[in-house]
């Protein structure tokens, strides 16, 4: 039987990821890389036996979802190739908030029925987020509130009077926050050229120019990172 291809919605299916990726890390980085195209809902990272190295990521809206689709489909993620697709079903966030939510109970007594007259109930991971909301360990935390690519704070109010260089400094960096969770964020903007991080919890983050190492810096200086820790932001030595 050929496959179905699932219709938009708000959740995309994330596969080929690295297994060996922590959930706490492997959540943090997909946020990173999904908040640019919208708000992120939830991030569901899987675990079980034959289900990991993948994830669903649930957007407020349709149309987020398929800018991340098309935009971040073979981004290279932690070494492979992103593979994105819409899921199969609506997961049970977004199903409660539409109305069309159905309990687990009767989902599974619709299979049985359906398997009786001859349906086809092959569950493909791609195909269901039941799998992934029973996993209650592998829920995402509570990620940043608001509208997920705007800043916190206007960076004009904020920063401090500095020489402009095309160099930016950031410091008390979360310690799970890496070179690429920040060029993730970063490569939005013209001119980016690369991460560094010296040591953990500082990061250099280098533009071909001042301006536009400007231009990230007021949109991104006070960009909630975690629900606790923002990205603080100055000019470097150039």
């Amino acid at each position: 039987m050929a496959a179905v291809i699932a219709q938009p919605n708000n959740t995309l299916y994330a596969s080929n990821i690295d297994w060996k990726i922590k959930k706490p890390l492997l959540r943090r980085a997909l946020y990173s890389l999904m908040t640019r195209h919208g708000k992120v809902l939830e991030i569901i990272a899987l675990r079980k036996n034959g289900l990991r190295g993948q994830a669903f990521v649930v957007f407020d809206d349709v149309q987020a979802a398929t800018a991340a689709l098309q935009t971040e489909q073979g981004f290279t993620f932690f070494g492979k190739d992103l593979k994105l697709a819409y899921a199969n079903e609506k997961s049970d966030r977004i199903s409660k908030r539409d109305g069309t939510f159905v309990p687990r109970a009767k989902r599974r007594k619709r299979e049985v029925e359906s398997a009786a007259l001859g349906g086809d109930t092959t569950a493909e991971a791609a195909g269901s987020t039941e799998t992934a909301n029973s996993d209650s360990d592998a829920a995402v935390p509570p990620l940043p509130s608001g509208d997920s690519t705007a800043v916190v704070a206007a960076a004009a109010a904020t920063a401090p009077q500095q020489q402009p260089t095309h160099i930016l400094f950031a410091e008390s960096l979360p310690s799970e926050c890496n070179e690429m969770m920040l060029a993730m964020l970063f490569r939005q903007y013209s001119g980016f050229k690369e991460v560094r991080i010296p040591r953990a919890g500082l990061a250099f983050i280098e533009f071909d120019t001042e301006p536009h190492a400007t231009l990230a810096l007021e949109r991104l200086n006070g960009f909630k990172l975690t629900t606790t820790d923002a990205l603080t932001l100055t000019y470097g030595k150039a």
